[in-house]
């Protein structure tokens, strides 16, 4: 079997150890799971008292039935949850402040369309990628997930 190289015009794929992340087909699914909430706060190290969560809600344009569903699980663990509502808003002034102050950063699923527009118009995608770059935990399902590895907002 021979080896064909990586074409000129795509770069290959180099990890970063900094990045830390859990990827789902479901936010509202996973992210409701005991098992996958207890897993994306073992990836930070440290206790769940002291780990601060960001939940942004975007592309379920801020719905609150929808956060609480997600965030409900790492709340009974004892995480401190803070979310962004962005989604039908002006940009807010405490955005950079939330996204600096997360451990986690939790996306929902929906509208990844929506949310990675909106996320570039407030300059919310150039925070993000900066937060993943530092070793902040990202996760999310479905539109959650998918977000972290657009070109705009990437590992990749």
């Amino acid at each position: 079997m021979k080896i064909i190289p990586c074409p000129s015009y795509r770069r290959p794929f180099v990890p970063n150890p900094q990045l830390k992340g859990l990827f789902a087909g479901s936010g509202s699914a996973a992210m409701n799971t005991n098992f996958i909430c207890q897993a994306v706060v073992d990836l930070t190290k440290r206790q769940p008292q002291d780990i601060s969560l960001l939940y942004i809600g975007t592309a379920t344009y801020d719905i609150d039935k929808y956060r609480e569903k997600q965030t409900n699980v790492f709340e009974n663990l004892g995480v401190q949850v803070d979310s962004l509502d962005i989604a039908n808003t002006s940009m807010p002034k405490e955005m950079e402040e939330k996204v600096d102050k997360s451990d986690i950063i939790l996306v929902s699923g929906g509208n990844t369309l929506y949310a990675v527009d909106r996320w570039n118009y407030l300059g919310l995608n150039e925070m993000l990628i900066e937060a993943a770059e530092q070793g902040k935990v990202v996760c999310g399902g479905s539109a959650g997930a998918i977000c972290w590895f657009d070109r705009k907002v990437c590992f990749t």
